[in-house]
């Protein structure tokens, strides 16, 4: 990761294998045969017609801006850092050799078709094979006079994409992206002040040799660069057009528009002759396509006035406009198609560098009085009077501006720019170094001593906090110093809610505990007031006793079954039931009782006799029987004295 305010620079990131398809293949070996081998087949994808939106960070121009962009080349930011090199630029390139190039042509030199199947989307004669993406795209057409101006060779190609490493946490060129990694694609071409240009993203896949070659070393000249010469102009031969086919872009391209001597003009290439080019320019000026759009001319009133559905092609297609001619049928000379995975328009209205800011700077200060106009010739009318009252300069710069006061009552507030004619007095650091801080513009509105306001800090401030929300990343900070403070605060009011209803945070939260203190007392007491409240948070629970389940090992009735076992006589208990109820029957009926005397005998009540007798019996067949086994295991050469005491047990047994 780099350090905060640096980024990295790659001149590529390539993958290991282009996109296509390839067939795995596998053999393995093993003791007990051979093994038929493995053959899978397997697709590499990449965009090739299309750039799928979430794969475009940011492109510089913005889309539709206008701007002084005459000082910077226009550039793309993808989100895939392998992107640029994920296919192969075909014959005449090396692997370091992007197949994306960024090109920027202005209104007049090309056209950008409408939606067509990929197969027709490259030059005729030229077969990009393998699978495509989409079905449908659209390309850009342009002469070779247009591509041998500004396309770049294929030796830039290399040196006009790159990849950044940047920080995550200190860059507004991250937006969406996760990893810091970025594959950035670079125009070869400066916009012109006074033109409208259109960036598009091409597939130069296959068409290598189509691109311009570069001139030796020897063969440079010094040329002054003339930003005024026109490369090529095709608007002025749309006046024998008609609007709707023109602006629909539909015309058919076997049409020779004008003849082959307006189009032999039209194609001469960028000259110092700027009488010819502007010649050629304003051929048919006064009915251009701008003059016969019938859709809105701001890209802002075509996104309004199109349905959700078709916003995202209405404004794809509204960029577009002033870019349909149909060239191909125009120019006489060879035209060139390229794929155009992504594309937007901008205008630059003016020159951006610092030393042209610098030279059309007003130096005058706010308030400086304007030049007496020179005296009329004799016999002229005098100048007409001012229509507008000097202003109310002051000796340090300050100028009097109506205001509107908090009460909307009107008044005269003073205000001062930054170049003040006389020293100002400057706030000084306290002792720890630190200047005061502005919170709020109503802390520094000033009263001066005529008792107006001062509204210089004020507007400073103000101004200062407009250009800070301008910035992505500072507007991104906020919002996430915003969730952190009102997640905290948010916790901080459920702990106190519940605190006041429990009353268990209180020596806690005077005490400042750590989240894992307060954790476990919370867990705690949940628990408690869980464990008081079952019902509620834990469902019903079993009674303590219930029915049971059912004894299906008991044939007949189960009551005699149950008065058998307990030596209950069920017909008397029956009766007596009927008298004075169950639970009185029960309570008068006699039960055998087992005594804890060892004196007495064990059992005793009505049915013991019935018990003892059949004791008794069981207890002679086993006796008897254990006998017989007995003597006829000493009379095989047993052991006697087991005999004797199995023998004592029986006795034991009926006694």
């Amino acid at each position: 990761m780099p350090e905060p305010g640096t980024f990295v620079l790659y001149s590529s990131v390539r993958p290991p294998l282009h996109a296509g398809d390839y067939v795995l293949r596998g053999t393995q070996e093993v003791a007990g045969g051979p093994v038929e081998p493995y053959a899978g087949n397997v697709r590499i994808t990449a965009p090739r017609y299309t750039m799928p939106p979430d794969q475009v960070l940011s492109t510089f121009p913005p889309a539709n801006a206008e701007g002084s962009f005459s000082s910077r080349l226009p550039q793309i930011v993808l989100r895939r850092r392998t992107l640029p090199w994920e296919r192969d630029a075909g014959a005449g390139g090396t692997a370091a050799t992007p197949w994306l190039a960024l090109v920027v042509i202005a209104e007049g030199e090309g056209q950008l078709s409408g939606e067509t199947p990929v197969g027709q989307c490259v030059t005729p004669g030229v077969t990009l094979t393998g699978p495509g993406d989409v079905a449908s795209s659209v390309y850009l057409a342009v002469t070779k006079t247009v591509v041998d101006a500004v396309f770049p060779t294929k030796d830039d190609l290399p040196l006009l994409a790159h990849v950044r490493e940047v920080d995550v946490n200190d860059t507004e060129l991250i937006q969406g992206d996760d990893d810091g990694w970025l594959a950035v694609v670079l125009a070869n071409r400066l916009p012109q002040e006074g033109k409208r240009y259109l960036a598009c993203l091409i597939n130069v896949e296959g068409q290598l040799p189509v691109l311009p070659v570069p001139k030796p070393p020897g063969q440079w000249t010094a040329d002054i660069f003339d930003s005024k010469v026109v490369v090529q102009d095709f608007r002025g031969t749309s006046k024998t057009l008609d609007a709707d086919s023109y602006v629909m872009g539909n015309v058919k391209t076997t049409q020779q528009i004008g003849g082959l001597g307006i189009a032999q003009d039209l194609t001469a290439q960028a000259t110092t002759d700027a009488p010819k080019a502007s010649a050629a320019k304003q051929i048919g000026a006064a009915t251009t396509a701008q003059d016969w759009q019938a859709t809105p001319r701001k890209i802002e009133d075509i996104a309004v006035s199109a349905t959700a559905e078709d916003a995202y092609r209405v404004v794809r297609d509204g960029m577009g406009i002033g870019f349909r001619i149909p060239i191909e049928g125009i120019a006489a000379e060879p035209t060139y198609r390229f794929p155009v995975l992504a594309h937007w328009s901008f205008t630059c209205t003016g020159a951006g560098d610092f030393q042209s800011l610098m030279m059309n700077l007003d130096v005058g200060l706010l308030g400086t009085l304007p030049k007496e106009p020179p005296a009329p010739p004799p016999g002229a009318p005098p100048p007409p009077p001012r229509t507008r009252p000097l202003p109310e300069v002051a000796e340090t710069g300050h100028v009097g501006l109506q205001h509107l006061t908090r009460r909307g009552d009107p008044a005269v507030a003073w205000f001062r720019g930054p170049l003040s004619p006389q020293v100002t007095e400057r706030q000084q650091p306290d002792k720890d170094g630190r200047l005061p801080v502005a919170h709020v513009s109503d802390q520094i509105r000033r009263i001066v001593p005529d008792g107006r306001e001062d509204l210089t800090y004020a507007a400073a401030f103000e101004i200062g906090r407009l250009l800070a929300l301008a910035q992505p990343s500072v507007v991104a900070a906020l919002l996430l110093w915003r969730a952190d403070q009102f997640g905290a605060e948010r916790a901080h009011r459920v702990v106190g809610t519940i605190s006041d209803d429990l009353g268990i945070f209180k020596d806690v939260l005077d005490g400042r505990p750590t989240g894992a203190a307060l954790g476990s007392l919370f867990a705690k007491q949940l628990l408690i007031t869980a464990g008081a409240a079952t019902g509620k948070v834990f469902g019903p629970s079993r009674p303590v006793a219930d029915p049971g389940r059912p004894l299906s090992f008991i044939e007949g009735d189960v009551d005699r079954a149950a008065a058998l076992g307990l030596g209950l006589d069920l017909g008397a208990l029956t009766e007596a039931a009927r008298q004075v109820g169950i639970v009185g029957a029960l309570g008068a009926t006699a039960v055998p009782v087992a005594s804890l005397d060892r004196q007495e005998p064990v059992v005793e009540g009505p049915d013991v006799d019935h018990l003892r007798g059949a004791l008794e019996a069981s207890a002679a067949l086993l006796a008897a029987d254990v006998t017989k086994r007995g003597a006829r295991s000493v009379a095989a050469g047993g052991r006697p004295d087991r005999l004797d005491v199995l023998l004592g047990l029986i006795t034991e047994v009926e006694s």
